[in-house]
């Protein structure tokens, strides 16, 4: 089993590099199980690309990634069978509406934990557990005190 989680840890790096930060959604097969679902809550983003399945995951990360211009990390914490819990850091440029509120240009890093269950290598189920309505609040924070200091 210990590497087989190896090997599912490589896999979650390589769709963080690849797919979240480079953008080569082309890719996201090779990481995610076509029959993934996520259980994440992510209405309060105001996206437009809504869904929990592989095509809701891919253009959600196309979105958002034209509006947060994302860099993501993450490390696993602990594994339950063939579930890994992960502890995530989301450092971001503000260029796109989303949670309600118009572009800053300005950056933010928020972390949040998930977890995401492996099948034959690949994620095929996961959810973040992330309070919207704090994260909000925390981007607004850093992004309102810069915008400030930029006022002088």
């Amino acid at each position: 089993m210990a590497e087989d989680r190896r090997a599912c840890e490589e896999n979650l790096q390589n769709y963080i590099k690849y797919v979240l930060n480079e953008g080569r959604i082309e890719r996201l097969g090779e990481f995610v199980h076509p029959d993934f679902v996520t259980h994440t809550d992510e209405s309060a983003l105001e996206l437009d690309a809504q869904g929990d399945d592989f095509d809701g995951i891919r253009d959600g990360i196309t979105e958002l990634r034209e509006k947060l211009q994302p860099h993501y990390s993450a490390a696993v914490t602990r594994w339950d069978g063939d579930t890994a819990h992960l502890a995530w850091t989301l450092a971001g440029t503000h260029v796109g509406r989303i949670m309600g509120f118009d572009p800053t240009g300005k950056s933010f890093a928020v972390n949040y934990t998930s977890w995401c269950t492996f099948k034959d290598g690949k994620a095929i189920e996961a959810e973040g557990e992330w309070d919207p309505a704090q994260t909000l609040a925390e981007i607004r924070r850093q992004i309102d005190a810069q915008l400030a200091a930029d006022r002088g």
